[in-house]
């Protein structure tokens, strides 16, 4: 936890050299909880996104997404075994301004992966996967708030086991805080 904060700090002392330079580049931290669903199932889970904006017009920004999403499939599978699934996407996006409104759709590659014990013995598997994203926001000052829908898809072949033709989507409600502006 400490590395995270480590990490986090040292990307605002980073990002304000950027932001004395141009004032079309916003970097926005997104943490979000919500809804689950993987392969039919549903349960709950979380996100930590970092988002970089460059402004292009009044009206819109190409963005730069990425972060990781979590949540235990314990209670999605039946199972008294431990599984948490993860997926850590890098999403390209049009950010879209409507007055205070926001809307966003996103298109990346990343990782569709997780952990889970069996007998005690631990297996982190992953895949690559092919996400996309659209996100409603409204704009209230320097604070968002918004509504969060992301899908996921396995792209690897049947030789990777475990998450073939794995599908999860992320549902959730996301504040946007800035965190260079």
């Amino acid at each position: 936890m400490k590395k995270l904060w480590m990490g986090l700090l040292l990307l605002c002392i980073c990002s304000e050299t950027i932001t004395a330079q141009s004032k079309k580049f916003r970097l926005t931290l997104l943490p979000e909880a919500g809804l689950v669903s993987f392969d039919g199932k549903s349960g709950s889970g979380w996100g930590l996104y970092a988002k970089g904006s460059f402004v292009t017009g009044s009206t819109g920004a190409l963005t730069l997404t990425t972060g990781i999403g979590r949540a235990s499939l314990k209670k999605l599978i039946g199972s008294s075994e431990d599984y948490v699934i993860r997926s850590i996407p890098v999403l390209l996006g049009y950010e879209h301004a409507m007055g205070n409104f926001r809307i966003e759709p996103q298109l990346g590659l990343g990782e569709l992966g997780g952990k889970y014990t069996l007998s005690g013995v631990v297996a982190r598997p992953s895949v690559a996967s092919l996400f996309s994203a659209l996100t409603l926001r409204y704009q209230w000052k320097p604070i968002s708030v918004g509504l969060r829908a992301q899908y996921q898809k396995s792209i690897e072949g049947k030789e990777v086991g475990t998450w073939y033709r794995s599908r999860m989507g992320f549902y959730t409600i996301q504040v946007g805080m800035p965190l260079v502006k």
